[in-house]
């Protein structure tokens, strides 16, 4: 069943985690969102839904969304962690490093390139979240 019908209480006891309230909301927020949140604007959206939860709650909330896979943890930028609805799919970026834009990188592409890396070396890649950085060619900024 694809993750938009699942509720987050399927999700959470699906992935091995007790469904708390907290849980719920965070997969509501980021799942509505579409898009990289920092921990102030997950607290900010959950602030307007009239869930109320304190900063070291929704950060191990994150964490444990991160730890089964349902949530990606990145940082796009110094200083700047930011968090997405991944639901256990492969998700990868490139990330501009002179104006911070952030393309989808196709997993294709991820997958020939751990293929090959597995036939050279011999070596098992885990990578369902990749984010490489590097100087975008039409970069507004550069």
């Amino acid at each position: 069943m694809p993750d938009t019908v699942e509720s987050p209480t399927d999700l959470l006891r699906g992935s091995g985690l007790r469904a708390t309230p907290a849980r719920r909301a965070v997969i509501e927020v980021l799942r509505t969102k579409h898009k990289h949140m920092t921990v102030s604007e997950v607290i900010d959206a959950l602030d307007s839904k009239d869930s109320k939860f304190d900063q070291s709650t929704i950060y191990r909330v994150l964490s444990d969304l991160g730890g089964v896979g349902l949530v990606a943890e990145s940082r796009l930028s110094p200083g700047d962690t930011v968090f997405e609805w991944i639901s256990q799919s492969n998700h990868h970026h490139l990330q501009c490093t002179a104006c911070g834009r952030t393309l989808p990188l196709d997993d294709e592409l991820v997958q020939d390139f751990i293929s090959r890396v597995h036939e050279r070396h011999g070596f098992h890649v885990n990578a369902t979240h990749l984010v490489l950085s590097g100087i975008e060619h039409d970069c507004p900024v550069e």
